[in-house]
């Protein structure tokens, strides 16, 4: 799976840079790049090597050990990864509203997830599962 993404990581940046010189020239391209602050690297670095590819490789992985039913819900968890980090790195605080939201969704991926005992027949008395 890493070498895939590995692979597919090359293809984008390619149709990405004639867009930007079709919409902003060669001269909005130079002033990019002479803009280009240290933090901005490091952020290219992350969001291209640990972001994409690591992150990939172990959810290839996760696949390739469990099956897709079990490892799919968690897809769900990424916004929550984001905002946690958002909240560390930026000092970024949610509303009450914003949190009940995300509650909702965590609560749903506990039902989705979880091994819930279904209720049987009430007049056997056994539960199926």
């Amino acid at each position: 799976m890493r070498d895939l993404v590995v692979w597919l990581s090359l293809v984008p940046p390619l149709p990405a840079l004639l867009l930007s010189l079709a919409l902003d020239g060669p001269s909005g391209f130079a002033r990019a790049v002479g803009a280009l602050t240290w933090p901005a690297i490091v952020a290219v670095l992350y969001l291209g090597g640990v972001a994409t590819v690591l992150a990939y490789a172990i959810w290839g992985d996760l696949l390739r050990r469990y099956p897709a039913a079990t490892v799919t819900p968690f897809a769900l968890l990424v916004p929550f990864v984001a905002a946690y980090a958002s909240s560390l790195v930026f000092g970024e605080r949610f509303g009450g509203l914003r949190l009940i939201g995300m509650a909702l969704v965590l609560l749903g991926l506990a039902v989705i997830v979880l091994p819930w005992p279904r209720v049987g027949d009430a007049r056997s008395g056994t539960l199926h599962a």
